[in-house]
C-alpha cells in the first residue's frame, strides 16, 4: 500500500457515541461509509489538492485522534468536496446525519483499521483537522510573532477576567457616570494607579488571560465596548495593537444560554460541525489587534523589551466542546506542542520564558465542589505543568477563579531523573469582574512585570473603580533568573 495521502483529526466528542465504532458498524454491514470532515471555518480548503488528483483514484487516508494516541488506516473510494454534496445519509452515522449539511468534505471509506500511532503526523495538525501528508511546507507550530526593533520600555501588563456586560464594575468608555457614582473607566484607573507606581510610560505589551465578556455575549454593542476600552487603553499606554497578547476564557466560547433546556448531543456536534464558539473570539481579535481570525489561538510571540527578550506561550484552553462541562480548561495537545518549541526557541539576549492561559494549574481557593459545571483545574494540568518546567518556563500566568496568588511549583524527580528549576505561577484575579461575581472579600486586581537583565520585578495591586490607590498584593522580585546565551557576558 503507497503513502497516506491525507490524514484527518477526530475526537469523541458527543456523549456516549463511539466515532470510530459508529462507522466501523455501517462499514462491516454495507460495505462502505462516509466519513464526514469537520473543516473549521479558519483553515484550508485543499480545494487545487482535491482536483488535482485523478479520477477514481483511491485515496489513502490516515485518521487519528492526538489525545488518546489512536491511529486508523483507511482508503476511501470516493469523494465530496465542498458546497452541493450529497452523500448517501444511510452510509452516515446517525449522530451526525442532521448536520451533514454543515459538513464540508465526505470521504468515502472501504477500510478503516487501527495501526501504530505516529507522533510525527500528529504534531503536523496545528489547529486544522486535515493534513496534506504530501505536502512538507504544513507547519504544526505557527511562526513565532517577534518584534522588529527593541523597545525602550521594559514592562508587560497583565490583566484577566474583564466581565465585560452584566458582570462588570467598571464605566465603559464614553459613558455618564450617574449623580454619586464614583466609578471611572478601566483605562482611566489603571493608567491613575501606574502612574503613582511611575509606571505609565513603560508598558510594553498588554497580556490578557480570558473571559473578556460575560456568559459569551458578543452582541455589537459589547464587542464595541470592549475594544473601544482596550484601544483607548492601548493608545493612552503607547502600547502597539500587536502587542496586546489575548487569549480566550470559558466566557468568550460560552455554548449555550444559562438556564436554557439543551440537547448536548446535539449542540456538541453542532459545534464541531461550524465551531462558531470560536469564531466570535477569534473575529473579536482580528479587530482589537489586527491578527488574523484564521491564525492558531495557540501561538508563541517574542517581546523585544529594553534589556531582555520575553518569548509568550500562549495557550487556547478552552476547547471543550461538551456543554456540560465548558467551565473546565483542556489545552490539549497543541497547546502542548506550543510549549516545548517555546523551550527550543533561541536565546540571544537574556529571555525569560512565559507561559499564558485561562484557566488554573495550582488550586487558588479554600474549597473546590465537585460538580459537572463547577470551576476547577485545567484537565490536563499536571501534563502542562511537567511540559513547562521542561521546557524551563520561568513564569505561568492565568485568572479565571477571580483570586489572586502567588506560587512557586517544582516536581521531585522519580527514579533519579533531573531536577528541573522551579516555576512562579501567578493567578491574577479578576481585574474587571463587578464585586458581586467575586469571592467573599476579593477586590480587582491586575499585575506588572518588569525585566531586566537578570530578574523579573512583580507588582500585583488592588485596582480601584473609583481611581483611588488600592492595596499592594506584592512588591518585587520573584525567584527565577532568565536563561542566558551561552557566551553572555552581562554588558
Amino acid at each position: 500500500m503507497v503513502s497516506p495521502a491525507i490524514a484527518l483529526r477526530f475526537r469523541d466528542t458527543t456523549p456516549d457515541v463511539d466515532t470510530i465504532q459508529s462507522h466501523l458498524e455501517i462499514l462491516k454491514r454495507e460495505g462502505a461509509v462516509w466519513w464526514g470532515w469537520w473543516k473549521k471555518g479558519f483553515e484550508d480548503d485543499h480545494i487545487d489538492f482535491f482536483k488535482s488528483l485523478p479520477e477514481g483514484h483511491e485515496l489513502n487516508v490516515l485518521i487519528l485522534d492526538r489525545s488518546t494516541q489512536r491511529m486508523f488506516q483507511a482508503t476511501s473510494i470516493a469523494q465530496q468536496i465542498g458546497e452541493g454534496a450529497k452523500p448517501d445519509l444511510e452510509l452516515v452515522p446517525s449522530y451526525y446525519r442532521g448536520n451533514s449539511h454543515k459538513i464540508f468534505g465526505w470521504f468515502l471509506l472501504t477500510s478503516l483499521e487501527q495501526i501504530d500511532y505516529i507522533d510525527g503526523i500528529g504534531e503536523r495538525f496545528g489547529d486544522s483537522s486535515l493534513v496534506d501528508l504530501s505536502n512538507r511546507q504544513d507547519q504544526s507550530v505557527p511562526a513565532v510573532g517577534e518584534d522588529s526593533s527593541r523597545s525602550k520600555k521594559s514592562s508587560i501588563l497583565h490583566l484577566s477576567d474583564l466581565h465585560f456586560g452584566a458582570h462588570y464594575g467598571f464605566l465603559v468608555q464614553n459613558s455618564r457616570p450617574e449623580i454619586g457614582d464614583p466609578r471611572g473607566t478601566l483605562t482611566d484607573c489603571i493608567l491613575a494607579d501606574l502612574a503613582r507606581l511611575g509606571l505609565d510610560d513603560d508598558i510594553c505589551a498588554i497580556l490578557v488571560t480570558g473571559d473578556f465578556t460575560s456568559n459569551g455575549d458578543w452582541s455589537d454593542k459589547l464587542v464595541g465596548d470592549v475594544v473601544n476600552e482596550l484601544q483607548a487603553l492601548q493608545r493612552a499606554l503607547g502600547v502597539e495593537a500587536t502587542h496586546i497578547i489575548a487569549l480566550p476564557g470559558n466566557h468568550d466560547v460560552e455554548r449555550y444560554p444559562e438556564g436554557v433546556q439543551i440537547n448536548i448531543a446535539e449542540i456538541s456536534v453542532g459545534n464541531q460541525s461550524t465551531y462558531r464558539h470560536e469564531d466570535r473570539f477569534r473575529l473579536f481579535i482580528d479587530r482589537l489587534t489586527g491578527r488574523s481570525w484564521k491564525e492558531p489561538l495557540d501561538y508563541i510571540q517574542r517581546i523585544k523589551l529594553a534589556e531582555a527578550d520575553v518569548i509568550v506561550a500562549v495557550l487556547n484552553s478552552c476547547r471543550i466542546l461538551a456543554t456540560k462541562w465548558t467551565e473546565y480548561g483542556y489545552v490539549g495537545p497543541t497547546g502542548l506542542d506550543i510549549i516545548k518549541a517555546l523551550g527550543n526557541e533561541p536565546v540571544e539576549v537574556p529571555t525569560f520564558r512565559l507561559m499564558a492561559l485561562h484557566h488554573h494549574l495550582l488550586p487558588v481557593t479554600d474549597v473546590e465542589t465537585p460538580n459537572e459545571k463547577g470551576v476547577t483545574l485545567s484537565l490536563d494540568a499536571a501534563k502542562l505543568l511537567d511540559m513547562a518546567q521542561e521546557a524551563r518556563v520561568h513564569l505561568a500566568v492565568h485568572g479565571h477563579q477571580h483570586v489572586p496568588r502567588l506560587s512557586r511549583y517544582q516536581t521531585v524527580p522519580l527514579m533519579g531523573g533531573a531536577l528541573n528549576a522551579p516555576m512562579t505561577i501567578i493567578s491574577n484575579g479578576s481585574t474587571g469582574v463587578s464585586a458581586d461575581r467575586r469571592p467573599a472579600g476579593e477586590r480587582n486586581t491586575y499585575c506588572v512585570f518588569s525585566f531586566t537583565k537578570s530578574e523579573v520585578l512583580l507588582r500585583m495591586r488592588e485596582l480601584r473603580p473609583d481611581k483611588r490607590s488600592g492595596a499592594e498584593l506584592y512588591s518585587g522580585p520573584l525567584e527565577t533568573g532568565p536563561a542566558l546565551p551561552a557566551q553572555y557576558k552581562g554588558n
